[in-house]
């Protein structure tokens, strides 16, 4: 079992098949069966241990995908009550990005991505240099969901003011509008990008 801090409020945890066939029996797959709950507490326990964050003391936000080969994919994310002198923020769209390396990575993250389509505003996908980068427009309300399946097939694009216009200079636009549906759907025009000896602008640079 691994566990990966992705924020001071949430965690990636991994298991492996063979983790997840020692835990969970076949039969008690479903999300509210008693053998998943008592690993979805395990695993939140062991995340607590490791992260620090006290996802004992507040609510927690679980979502559980398949991993390839048969494991299991968890985000965690504590829900910590708003302090009494905190402003209320009002909700805004987020803006985020992501860039992968070849064609397969793009699209199975956009099919991830497809089921959550009410939560995305829009989507635009360029090429730029040796990578494909996807714009995405999104719901604040839900947006770590979204953002959870980026991380999980693509490296972090920072979408900084430089960042947009090294992509408006040496980028090509492949798909200006609706870009996720045009990547699952095969009527984007995606070509192999071309190699360079530097990665794109915005390299593990975090995504905000």
């Amino acid at each position: 079992m691994t566990v990966n801090r992705l924020s001071a409020q949430s965690v990636k945890v991994q298991l492996s098949a063979d983790e997840l066939k020692h835990f969970l029996a076949e039969s008690a797959s479903a999300a509210d069966a008693p053998q998943m709950m008592r690993l979805i507490s395990m695993m939140l326990s062991h995340a607590e241990s490791v992260s620090g964050i006290p996802f004992s003391e507040y609510p927690v936000t679980v979502e559980l995908f398949a991993a390839p080969q048969g494991g299991l994919t968890a985000y965690f994310t504590v829900q910590m009550p708003a302090s009494r002198n905190d402003t209320p923020v009002q909700t805004k769209n987020v803006s985020t990005a992501a860039g992968f390396p070849d064609q397969e990575s793009l699209l199975s993250c956009c099919m991830q991505l497809s089921r959550h389509s009410s939560r995305i505003l829009s989507s635009t996908l360029y090429r730029c240099r040796s990578r494909y980068i996807l714009t995405l427009k999104l719901c604040r309300t839900g947006s770590g969901t979204v953002q959870h399946i980026l991380l999980e097939y693509g490296l972090p694009f920072r979408l900084s003011p430089l960042n947009r216009a090294r992509l408006s200079e040496f980028g090509t636009c492949l798909c200006e509008q609706d870009a996720v549906r045009a990547v699952c759907s095969g009527t984007a025009q995606i070509t192999s990008p071309r190699s360079s000896r530097t990665a794109s602008a915005g390299d593990a640079a975090p995504s905000r």
